[in-house]
């Protein structure tokens, strides 16, 4: 028997579950969706991930008929129905069917389902000796889509990317956009270190800031607004470690003495590689250590 579902408010056998062949995030990839990883139980920053998920659902029109409060609840029934503490779950939206009403025009019908799996960590050598990562170079991301800073489930480019960067031996790859600056991965967020400060480009949101937004050479980002990224910016506060959001360039990135690139699922994961070209002394930085350690406080948490 597979993992159990749930779908649209029911819990239901993976194997048995369906969406119709009209649903428009099967017909048009309209939808969003969130990763999360549960340490213990216990969601990470399930808070964030339900925040931001409704932030991308009122953006782009996937409407979320369920409370966080009944999200929670179907987590929590999902983690203890698959017998799982240590688990990896998503949220997935559709904008489902789309019906004409006589009365009222087009009524639309949303799709939403949680899964949950074993959560598999990434391989221990990557956090020992850091991830070689390669640069999209036949692609750019266009700041200027509607979908832009959201987790949607047009995700073929990425992933077209990331199995291409796997080919080539590396297990990330790093996207520019149209005005050839850093954006994130395709799976990720990206930091680099410079003279003890860490720096990372801006979300759309970063760039309503006055002072960001006159040091950034282009008005739209690309940049998905992370949960790891935000936990990120508290462990560096509570390190002392001074954070820049701003443009990165190609040099400024090869020049960079770290790298590390995060999600939810690999945490903070250090970059020793770009291509063949080495990050500092091919080893984890000094300020990625501090924030992995940062990191492993979180998802230790009681």
């Amino acid at each position: 028997m597979s993992n159990t579902a749930w779908l649209n408010g029911n819990l239901i056998d993976e194997s048995d579950a369906t969406v119709s062949i009209r649903d428009s995030g099967l017909l048009h990839a309209i939808g969003i969706f969130t990763t999360m990883r549960a340490a213990g139980g216990r969601v990470i920053q399930l808070a964030q991930h339900l925040r931001r998920l409704r932030e991308s659902s009122d953006a782009l029109f996937v409407p979320l008929q369920f409370s966080d409060e009944e999200l929670k609840q179907a987590i929590s029934i999902l983690l203890e129905q698959n017998t799982l503490s240590e688990a990896r779950l998503r949220i997935t939206v559709t904008r489902g069917m789309a019906h004409n009403d006589p009365l009222h025009g087009v009524r639309v019908e949303p799709t939403t389902f949680i899964t949950a799996g074993e959560f598999e960590p990434y391989p221990a050598e990557y956090l020992e000796k850091g991830l070689t990562v390669a640069v999209v170079d036949d692609q750019k991301a266009n700041p200027y889509d509607l979908q832009a800073g959201h987790k949607t489930l047009n995700y073929f480019s990425r992933l077209a990317a990331l199995r291409e960067a796997n080919r080539r031996g590396a297990g990330e790859a790093l996207w520019f956009n149209v005005h050839n600056f850093l954006q994130s991965g395709c799976i990720s967020n990206v930091f680099i270190v410079r003279d003890q400060t860490l720096i990372t480009p801006p979300t759309n949101e970063d760039l309503r800031d006055a002072d960001i937004k006159t040091a950034t050479p282009y008005p739209r980002s690309n940049v998905l607004p992370g949960t790891t990224r935000g936990a990120v910016f508290e462990i560096a506060a509570d390190e002392g470690i001074a954070v820049r959001i701003g443009p990165i360039t190609i040099n400024e990135l090869l020049a960079a003495e770290e790298v590390f690139v995060t999600n939810s699922v690999m945490g903070v994961m250090p970059v020793c590689r770009i291509e063949r070209k080495e990050v500092g002394n091919e080893k984890p930085g000094a300020i990625t250590r501090r924030l992995m350690a940062g990191w492993d406080r979180i998802v230790l948490e009681d």
